[in-house]
């Protein structure tokens, strides 16, 4: 039994890496897309690439002569752009020129980045420079936009009904494969709440920012990318553990007696029920979620992910020494007795 569980985690941690770690190098999505991650690619002239293009962290050159049928993504990655685009560019972090003989038919949308035109350069679109990731028109030019589930309810339905299969899935696959790992993350937020929460709150206030720093730069965009995807298995974690307390707590309501697959199971079930009808509310889904989300996110954090229980007390108190020296009460008492 423990050599099947090896075998289906060392297999689910090699899916994790190949989803979310891929690097250096470029990989064709079907023929509908291009993938580029921490390399140096150049579209040499006289070829077409189509379908959309996403470079992270990556040199990305377009030669004169070269025609990409597509819209172009850019996360912290220098590009040079000579040859055609028919699509529009959305850019952040790092930095992009555009040569003479560049031709844009389509917008360029940029955040964070440095943008280069050398005169002659053709652009039939828009250069749009935001500030701000919230100040985009779209998420504000119509009522769908503040009331999602308005605009398509069914689509809304669809889309939390299979992300609430999915996080099932997930937490009951990591609780079979590592009970004592998310135990320990449990016992943790049991033991020090408080704690758990505050430091929950700091980590998924700064990494955010670190993320968006190290895009900012070349060198360092890689690191952003595998401190994302940490940072995102650090919250899917902390909710799993959330589901054990909250299964524990419905069984041990009902006085029954069943599985830690299924006590997670039904913690995690509950808890897509409420998180999916707390998002249906504008301005207090998000909040709301974060602030019970910041519990699982602590543990994780505090327990190394469940790598050790924390129970609050790190240095522990020292062991009570038994003396063969009668306490003063006592022999006081022996004392009064003899007399």
């Amino acid at each position: 039994m423990q050599k099947t569980k090896n075998i289906l985690l060392l297999s689910f941690l090699t899916l994790l890496f190949m989803i979310g770690c891929t690097s250096s190098q470029s990989t064709q999505l079907n023929g509908d897309g291009t993938l580029v991650i921490g390399e140096v690619y150049t579209l040499e002239s006289g070829k077409t690439l189509y379908g959309d293009v996403a470079v992270v962290g990556s040199s990305f050159n377009v030669e004169e002569g070269a025609v990409v049928n597509g819209d172009i993504s850019l996360i912290g990655s220098t590009t040079e752009i000579s040859g055609e685009v028919n699509g529009s560019i959305f850019a952040m972090g790092g930095s992009t020129t555009l040569s003479s003989s560049a031709v844009i038919n389509g917008d360029i949308n940029q955040m964070f980045h440095d943008l280069e035109t050398i005169p002659g350069v053709s652009v039939s679109g828009d250069i749009s420079t935001y500030s701000n990731p919230f100040s985009f028109p779209k998420l504000w030019n119509s009522l769908g936009a503040i009331f999602p589930y308005l605009a398509d309810p069914e689509q809304v339905l669809l889309n939390r009904l299979v992300g609430s299969v999915i996080f099932c899935f997930i937490a009951c696959l990591i609780i079979y494969l590592m009970p004592k790992s998310v135990q320990n993350c449990v016992n943790t937020i049991k033991n020090q709440p408080g704690t758990a929460w505050g430091v929950g709150l700091l980590v998924f206030l700064v990494i955010p920012l670190f993320v968006v720093i190290l895009a900012i730069t070349i060198c360092l965009s890689p690191i952003a990318l595998i401190l994302l995807v940490a940072f995102m298995i650090a919250i899917v974690y902390g909710w799993i553990a959330l589901a054990v307390i909250i299964g524990e707590k419905f069984s041990n309501w009902l006085y029954l007696k069943m599985s830690a697959v299924l006590k997670t199971f039904i913690g995690a079930l509950l808890i897509s029920i409420v998180v999916s009808l707390l998002s249906l509310i504008p301005c207090l889904g998000v909040p709301a979620s974060m602030i019970a989300g910041c519990y699982g996110l602590g543990g994780v954090v505090i327990s190394r992910f469940g790598k050790i229980e924390d129970k609050g007390n790190k240095k522990g108190n020292p062991p009570a020494v038994e003396s063969d020296q009668p306490e003063p009460a006592a022999e006081a008492r022996k004392s009064k007795k003899a007399k």
